[in-house]
């Protein structure tokens, strides 16, 4: 791939889906017809050191790009080809998601005529609803990133260079970030955001009852409490995550937030498992259901209240290896 064409797709990945190909096509004609009237004035075939003025004079491609643009967007060119991926792939597992589990509750009651078409109904709203919020939540995460963090390379750590052509072969010849993980990373935080804030009763008992859709929470108001400063951390998560993606490899300061993150995470966690009980079934409830019997109810209680700080007790250490790798890592950078 020549250096024209790296250039070329650089410029790509900052516009439109629908009009890329063809402003692709035109920029590199138009690329090509300079350096051909380049080598003609300077009497000799167009080499690299050619090719490298030419693309420095006519600009970094996030500024190329903003010239195709001619109205104001929520989310800009920058960030549009990594909103749509990161949209895509999220939207994808939580239909998917909610359709597996949607399938699961409806197929384990014996439903038949007007109740199964009920029950199928209310689970397809219930996609429908978390597609639409997680929809809203990951083009508000971008919308912000896109204004406050408006420096093109999102650099945190160094100041601005010069844009020069070669640092095109040297970000495609050495990638320093696997593309996967923040993807990952961002997929379940948004999916966490999207269920914790928009469907918490979904997290405990959901079944079909004469055809009405019944749900038997089991976060109490403890939880809940504390859930804003979760969704605070998960949106700093999200905002590290594009930084991530956008630089292609982990800087200074981005060790450095993502330590402090984990800390955060350590402490919420710690605040989580001692004080009150962020869950709580109710055997009253449960009973109503006519599913299980005083043995069962009691079974699950307890099962409940174990294995929630369990849980809580897992995601506090995971945090503080993480802080420890990432300390690890500085210390020997710094080294």
């Amino acid at each position: 791939m020549t250096l024209i064409d790296l250039y070329v797709t650089e410029v790509g990945k900052r516009l439109p889906l629908r009009s890329r190909k063809d402003i692709e096509a035109e920029l590199r004609s138009t690329l090509e017809d300079m350096l051909e009237d380049r080598s003609q004035k300077a009497g000799r075939p167009a080499d690299d050191a050619m090719v490298s003025d030419l693309l420095t004079e006519y600009g970094p491609p996030d500024q190329v790009a903003a010239t195709y643009q001619t109205t104001q967007y929520l989310i800009g060119p920058r960030l549009y080809p990594l909103f749509l991926r990161v949209l895509k792939i999220v939207l994808t597992v939580v239909s998917v998601v909610l359709l597996v589990t949607m399938g699961i509750q409806v197929g384990s009651q014996q439903l038949q005529g007007l109740e199964l078409a009920r029950a199928i109904g209310a689970g397809l709203l219930n996609i429908l609803g978390a597609a639409l919020s997680a929809f809203g939540n990951i083009a508000l995460v971008f919308a912000i990133i896109e204004r406050v963090a408006p420096d093109r390379q999102f650099q945190l750590d160094k100041e601005k260079e010069e844009w020069n052509p070669a640092s095109l072969l040297k970000e495609a010849a050495k990638p320093e970030l696997k593309l996967w993980e923040p993807i990952t990373t961002i997929l379940f935080t948004v999916a966490a955001m999207v269920l914790f804030n928009g469907y918490p009763q979904l997290i405990g008992f959901n079944f079909v009852r004469s055809g009405q859709w019944t749900s038997i929470p089991m976060l109490t108001a403890a939880f809940f409490r504390w859930l804003p400063y979760i969704n605070l951390l998960w949106v700093l998560q999200i905002g590290l995550q594009l930084v991530l993606l956008r630089q292609g490899r982990w800087q200074l300061a981005t060790r450095w937030f993502s330590v402090v993150l984990d800390l955060g995470g350590i402490a919420i966690s710690y605040m989580l498992l001692t004080g009150p009980s962020i869950v709580s079934l109710s055997p009253a409830a449960l009973q109503a259901t006519g599913l299980f019997d005083a043995t069962q109810i009691a079974g699950l209680s307890t099962a409940v209240q174990a294995g929630v700080p369990a849980i809580i007790g897992l995601i506090m250490v995971l945090q503080a290896i993480d802080v420890v790798k990432d300390v690890v890592t500085l210390a020997l950078k710094r080294r």
